[in-house]
């Protein structure tokens, strides 16, 4: 197997056409699914008139490093997935898409994240490789969080929620607001299954001043504790973390948008009153 000094040098042994050198890094999974000639021929295309590529963000997330590299015209991504040896787990390109006019609208109020503890930023950014909410208008600037010790998500097995450190804690209100809609009564999926006809599963929604509408979805069955016309403050608790609705594992969903409405209304970039921006692979309180 080929070995880097650093992954990050990786990014201009491929730009340079050392095309097979890449391969050879590579983990058998991947050589079964994408043969070198195949590598080859569509990594020569993709790079097509790029100049230089620059890194976009380098996470860690279940124990691999995944580094996002944009070209010079932000029109292209590359991600590559490295293990703990430094081998290739995965290697994608795709277009890069971006909105940057609604990237520069923040919310004019500030909020805090809805937790207690540290949390975990799962999903979260401004592009589709760190958000994968990214690309629908409706849920552009939505996070999603979920514990974690030591690299994992859950202790001993998968396959009871309550082996998710996530699950059964506390979620707290964003900021000030009235309470204007509530879902509760949904299951909590088994860990793997999900419930697409219900996708928020247990939700809140919060109306807050200038006509913004916070969102906190897949609460835990019967655990959420305000009702619709309800006035909270900022840090009140209103329910505990589950994993009701189109969720795989326990979690929470977090966004603000400019309608109470999930389905018709746009996600807002949300300002933080820590002044923070919150990327996938960051840890948060």
């Amino acid at each position: 197997m080929e070995k880097f000094s650093s992954p990050e040098e990786v990014i201009d042994i491929w730009l340079g056409e050392g095309f097979e050198k890449i391969y050879n890094a590579t983990s058998k999974d991947f050589q079964k699914m994408v043969t070198l000639e195949q590598f080859m021929e569509l990594s020569k295309s993709f790079n097509n008139g790029v100049k230089n590529y620059r890194l976009e963000t380098k996470t860690i997330l279940r124990d691999l490093t995944h580094y996002v590299w944009s070209d010079d015209k932000r029109e292209k991504a590359v991600v590559a997935s490295f293990d703990e040896f430094n081998q290739i787990q995965r290697f994608y390109i795709k277009p890069f898409t971006t909105y940057p006019k609604t990237d520069q609208q923040y919310t004019k109020n500030k909020y805090i994240m809805p937790i207690r503890g540290e949390w975990f930023v799962f999903w979260g950014g401004t592009n589709e490789v760190v958000n994968y909410h990214y690309i629908y208008e409706n849920q552009r600037y939505a996070y999603d969080l979920v514990k974690v010790q030591d690299g994992q998500s859950y202790q001993k097995s998968p396959v009871q929620n309550e082996n998710f450190y996530a699950f059964d804690e506390d979620i707290v209100a964003p900021a000030d607001g009235k309470i204007v809609k509530v879902v509760d009564g949904i299951k909590d999926n088994v860990p793997g299954e999900m419930d697409e006809r219900n996708a928020a599963g247990n939700y809140v929604v919060i109306e807050h001043a200038n006509n913004e509408f916070s969102m906190i979805a897949h609460f835990k069955k019967n655990s959420i504790l305000v009702k619709s016309g309800d006035v909270v403050t900022e840090g009140q608790l209103i329910g505990k973390c589950g994993n009701s609705g189109n969720s795989s594992e326990p979690h929470i969903h977090f966004q603000v948008m400019d309608s109470p409405e999930i389905g018709y209304g746009k996600s807002i970039r949300i300002l933080f009153k820590d002044g923070n921006e919150p990327i996938q692979g960051d840890t948060i309180s």
